[in-house]
């Protein structure tokens, strides 16, 4: 049961529930509230002044680099904000009575230090220090837990409501925070004490703010949160005082701040640090919370890096290929403002291609051998047919050239791609010939879709895909890769696994895995390969695939044709677009956090990627009961030489009794998609993390 401890006139309150029972007690006498909002209300986050100093630091560091071309160091420049605070704080010409500096005093002061010999750049700089000062302020100050629907309440009960500030903070600014936070409704009245005048005593300020406001001094609560306040000139006036000290606050900040230690003595729990800033989400759906939990801290990590990356290279155009894309340019959009300057953000573009739709255009020069059979590592793939339908070619056009090189059935799975046999065919000028026809129409649509993208307009430009074998990107060369205004492409991936070993032209692309890369063989990176259907569909857009493209009349535009979704396909997406609308919310909400948890800690991917690679080997390698069950009723749609569905549900195994059949069990797990999930299903203790050892051990 909460703690209320009775202090002379005052009492210390420790949870919100009471602090509203305590109110309500004096409704009967009282018109106000009044509230000294920071602490009580807001509460800045577990940082000191020295990581807000450096806060500001870094923004305007990246300022004089972006946008005026001067290169200072964090460090450098921290000094000197210290070294101005105190001078504007100790100037003699300021009397007791002054009103503390304004951001623009501090700002103008900054400014003229970092650029002395050019006004209208140390205007300009004066304007985007003051932005950078508000921003910090926003940041590193939350909504206490519970304290939001205690303002919400007092207007329900129509009590007037007096925010206060104590601290040195301009009056417009503090209404901002007010806006910023969505307080501001709540609040009648807004003082900032030292505005009135710092040498006055408390006492005469409340007495002017009873003045101001008509009331009389039993008709007031106020409700503080400082322990170290005193509550004496308020007791002399008549005025009501409560302490809230929130206890589940108080274990919040208490957590943050062992784990910011820790992660300055070691560097993989950086990452946890970064996650312990982040506020808990409301409970609400598991689809929601898995997203909120699980894939959010994943996916906005690979933004990060995209993000570095982009910086790294200088890329001014980001191209996000459908259908993951969709999800990752909202993260990068809610990133980028605090990476960039706002004239420095590249242009985000998302591309409706796709393999299947670019795949036709690749055949366009014809169809190499290392292409052709992409659609065969599928191992449901039927042969000749998948590569048809892949490459969106006839296969009624192809039926004698089949029979002639000995494959009367076209669906008839092909083992050995290698072979004499299937060489020869591919090789074959009229198999060449027609499949270059059937190509021509596309690859002119796509060209002309791209052109209307910009996609040729800058010499070097990124695509950010869910990756896995940069199929897209190998397509895109093949089909464009000659042409003279065809860019330098950087595909940026979630993952780059490489079991499609293509050859890519490296003074035309460049490929980066950002969370795993085989070619750097890190674990737990390999877990991602473990599962990847889960981050696919965590992250796909709910419009269907694009299988190719038309030209508009109304819009005299190329747009893309969607595939249409019939049968298995139609019943499987529409069954799971509930679940990744709530997974992707739950995304979106985190990210919209970590934005501000990166801009607190000035976290970068290779701090932070440790630790989230391991959240992802525990949600892949280890989940729970509910994760399993709830994971393995998402279905999973091919749509690449194959029509097929996944279905994880006939993949769980009930009960022990399946031990019984160890034959049966060896070919569900050899054949499972998410192998880990078919363990988990069995219910056994330990059974995940054997399989785990075997895992590591068998890839080594």
């Amino acid at each position: 049961m909460a703690r209320e401890v009775t202090l002379k006139n005052s009492q210390v309150i420790r949870t919100a529930a009471d602090l509203c029972s305590e109110i309500e007690r004096h409704i009967p006498r009282i018109k106000a509230v009044s509230i000294d909002i920071f602490n009580t209300v807001l509460e800045r986050d577990a940082v000191t002044i020295e990581d807000r100093q450096k806060m500001l630091a870094r923004r305007i560091v990246r300022t004089m680099s972006d946008r005026f071309g001067i290169a200072c160091t964090v460090q450098n420049l921290q000094q000197l904000i210290k070294t101005i605070e105190n001078a504007l704080r100790n100037n003699p010409a300021n009397t007791p009575g002054d009103t503390p500096y304004q951001f623009a005093d501090f700002a103008e002061a900054l400014a003229g230090a970092l650029i002395k010999n050019n006004a209208a750049d140390s205007t300009a700089l004066t304007g985007r220090i003051i932005a950078h000062m508000r921003a910090v302020e926003t940041e590193v100050l939350l909504v206490k837990t519970g304290t939001a629907s205690i303002l919400e309440w007092l207007t329900h009960q129509n009590l007037r409501v007096i925010a206060i500030s104590d601290r040195d903070i301009d009056p417009a600014h503090f209404q901002s925070l007010l806006e910023d936070k969505g307080l501001i409704a709540h609040a009648g009245r807004i003082y900032v004490y030292p505005e009135c005048n710092a040498a006055i005593p408390r006492k005469q300020f409340f007495e002017f703010l009873l003045q101001q406001e008509g009331l009389h001094p039993h008709e007031v609560i106020h409700i503080d949160s400082d322990q170290r306040f005193n509550q004496r000139p308020l007791t002399e006036l008549g005025i009501t005082t409560v302490l809230f000290d929130d206890a589940a606050d108080n274990r919040q900040m208490q957590t943050a701040h062992w784990y910011h230690q820790l992660a300055q003595k070691n560097a993989f729990w950086r990452g946890r640090h970064l996650l312990q800033l982040i506020r808990p989400a409301a409970a609400r759906s598991f689809h929601y919370n898995y997203g909120y939990e699980i894939l959010g801290p994943i996916y906005a990590t690979f933004i990060l890096g995209v993000i570095e990356a982009v910086k790294k290279y200088h890329i001014k155009q980001v191209f996000f290929l459908a259908r993951e894309g969709e999800l990752f340019m909202k993260l990068f959009n809610m990133l980028c403002p605090d990476c960039f300057e706002p004239d420095q953000i590249p242009s985000a573009h998302y591309l409706f291609v796709s393999r299947r739709s670019t795949a036709s255009a690749a055949a366009y020069r014809g169809l190499s051998h290392e292409i052709a059979i992409t659609p065969l590592f599928n191992p449901k793939q039927q042969g000749w047919y998948s590569i048809f339908q892949a490459f969106d070619l006839p296969p009624e056009a192809f039926s004698a050239i089949c029979r002639n090189h000995g494959y009367p059935e076209i669906r008839q799975p092909i083992a050995d791609w290698e072979s004499v046999q299937f060489r020869e065919m591919l090789n074959d000028p009229d198999f060449q010939k027609i499949a270059q026809q059937h190509a021509e129409k596309n690859w002119h649509l796509l060209h002309r879709y791209l052109e209307q993208q910009h996609f040729f307009t800058e010499k070097e430009v990124a695509i950010v895909d869910i990756g896995w074998n940069g199929t897209t990107q190998k397509f895109l060369q093949e089909a464009f890769g000659q042409d003279e205004n065809y860019p330098h492409v950087m595909g940026l991936y979630f993952g780059f696994i490489g079991g499609r070993k293509y050859q890519f032209d490296s003074k035309k692309n460049t490929l980066l895995g950002i969370l795993c890369d085989e070619r750097n063989k890190t674990r737990p990176g390999d877990i991602f390969s473990r599962f990847e259907e889960i981050f696919e569909e965590g992250a796909r857009a709910l419009h269907p695939t694009t299988i190719g493209y038309q030209f508009d009349q109304q819009s005299d535009r190329i747009v893309p044709i969607f595939k249409p979704l019939s049968g298995d396909t139609k019943n499987t997406e529409s069954f799971t677009n509930q679940y990744i609308n709530e997974i992707q919310t739950g995304v979106l909400d985190f990210t919209s956090e970590f934005a501000r948890a990166i801009d607190l800690t000035g976290y970068r991917l290779n701090d932070i990627k440790p630790f989230i690679l391991t959240l992802a080997e525990r949600a892949v390698a280890f989940p729970t009961t509910e994760e399993c069950n709830q994971l393995m009723q998402l279905n999973h749609s091919e749509d690449f030489g194959t029509e097929n569905t996944m279905n994880f549900q006939q993949e769980k195994l009930h009960g022990w009794n399946a031990l019984l059949k160890p034959g049966n069990l060896y070919r569900m797990l050899k054949s499972a998609n998410w192998k880990y999930g078919t363990v988990s299903s069995l219910g056994i203790p330990g059974l995940n993390s054997v399989l785990r050892l075997f895992d590591l051990l068998k890839s080594k």
